[in-house]
């Protein structure tokens, strides 16, 4: 599964003032260029943690998942390169890309003719009880299942991921990490490759990072 932002964060875990703090700037001539570094340093922070931090929907696309069941069972004449996920493996689930998941606003399956139907909440249900694993949805036994979905990308799924919508829903080690970024990013200035990776906030990310199999 891949996932994009569809709709942003309204807000960044850490404030402008909080960074310039941090910087012991008090003039207001490059705010501008500072809030791009804190969006910057918020968007690498995810991408390696796995996490996101303020609330933000997110739509990905999965192949048919016609080719295994809750049971891990195959299904009659499905071919093994149909999978619900890339990772299915008949287990009947789809593994999201970013945790924590608070919902999932809807599942649309996609046909033949490219034409998507919302596919009844009924069906599955979102395992979520850890942010430290990551979110699935899973199907429910008695699921029905449309035998016309298209072979590729063939399920979509719209979801909410994040923290919660306000910054001190984000846990203060993430978001002193971003702070600590931000500023690298800033004192650099470009003259380096992997400036945000260099402000000693490794570890902390790391730590935080969601494992995957």
């Amino acid at each position: 599964m891949k996932s994009k932002v569809t709709t942003a964060p309204t807000i960044e875990p850490v404030t402008l003032a909080e960074v310039k703090d941090h910087l012991r700037i008090t003039a207001t001539n490059e705010d501008g260029l500072i809030n791009t570094y804190i969006e910057a340093a918020r968007e690498i922070a995810e991408d390696i943690t796995g996490r996101k931090f303020i609330n933000q929907t997110l739509t990905g696309y999965v192949d048919n998942f016609g080719s295994g069941n809750v049971h891990g069972e195959w299904w009659t004449g499905q071919k093994t390169g149909t999978y619900f996920s890339h990772i299915l493996q008949g287990k009947g689930f789809i593994e999201l890309d970013y945790t924590p998941v608070s919902s999932i606003t809807q599942i649309d399956t996609v046909d033949r003719d490219n034409a998507e139907t919302v596919y009844s909440s009924g069906n599955y249900y979102l395992e979520n009880y850890d942010n430290d694993t990551p979110a699935r949805v899973h199907l429910n036994d008695n699921a029905s299942i449309p035998s016309n979905i298209r072979d590729r990308n063939g399920i979509k799924v719209t979801y909410i991921a994040g923290y919660g919508s306000a910054r001190s829903s984000v846990p203060m080690k993430l978001r002193h990490a971003i702070k600590m970024m931000a500023a690298e990013l800033y004192n650099k200035r470009g003259d380096c490759d992997d400036c945000a990776l260099e402000a000693g906030q490794m570890p902390v990310l790391l730590n935080y990072k969601i494992q995957r199999v």
